[in-house]
């Protein structure tokens, strides 16, 4: 096994060997955050490494990046891995100012575990989000019309129906040691809210479900509950001027 190959082994080893305790969970699985990936990368390859991205989309719609992880050996750089993520701007309140960032960081997850670097899980915490009720919903069949009298079709039921709030629930996360994963369950958290709530009373039902998980960030990271303070009180107004 060569030099290169014995070091790339050696950064994988590192990040399967990664405690729980150094990683989030969600609904009982546990993810390795980005900057977590970043710095183990950076712990074996210093210089010989290299985090290169590339925007391929951005406009008012959606955004594509792709992230090419390159070491160098035998004096040349060699890629040794790539992936891509995908944002769309209208997807939750993150995404609405800072669709960029966030596909970004995406991709940087998504290419280090192409490495190996994933620590059990493919996706990072950061785009975790995107593997609940992500799923396009199965159209309703519509009732066929009488021949002789034609009715006019039903209108569509309100995209909530039918969503269950235990599916939002986040009585299961584990104990957050960092600002860095606090400021990501907060995102997290109001992402959720975003894709969950279309009436300012069922906002208050996940504000509720989640008490336990909202009082951990109020007790423990003042600041990071202020940023999820002030994102339910946007989303509440959003949702309470659509109603009128």
């Amino acid at each position: 096994m060569s030099e290169e190959q014995n070091r790339l082994v050696g950064a994988v080893i590192k990040m399967s060997a990664l405690p729980d305790a150094d990683k989030v969970s969600i609904r009982g699985k546990f993810y390795a955050e980005v900057h977590t990936r970043v710095q183990i990368f950076r712990e074996t390859y210093g210089d010989d490494g290299k985090i290169i991205s590339t925007i391929h989309v951005a406009d008012d719609t959606r955004v594509m990046a792709e992230t090419c992880i390159s070491v160098f050996v035998d004096g040349s750089w060699r890629i040794i891995a790539n992936d891509f993520a995908e944002e769309y701007r209208a997807s939750g309140p993150v995404n609405k100012t800072s669709a960029v960032e966030n596909c970004l960081t995406s991709s940087i997850g998504r290419a280090l575990s192409a490495c190996g670097l994933s620590g059990g899980n493919y996706a990072s915490f950061d785009e975790v989000n995107h593997a609940i009720n992500d799923k396009a919903e199965a159209p309703v069949s519509k009732p066929e019309k009488p021949k002789a009298q034609p009715k006019a079709e039903p209108k569509p039921e309100p995209a909530s129906k039918g969503k269950d709030i235990k599916d939002y629930a986040l009585d299961d996360v584990a104990e957050i040691t960092t600002p860095e994963a606090a400021d990501g369950l907060v995102e997290f958290m109001l992402q959720m809210a975003s894709e969950f709530a279309e009436t300012p009373e069922q906002l208050k039902e996940f504000y509720r479900k989640n008490k336990a998980t909202i009082d951990t960030i109020d007790s423990d990271w003042h600041e990071q509950y202020e940023k999820l303070r002030e994102g339910f009180s946007t989303l509440k107004n959003k949702l309470s001027t659509e109603e009128k």
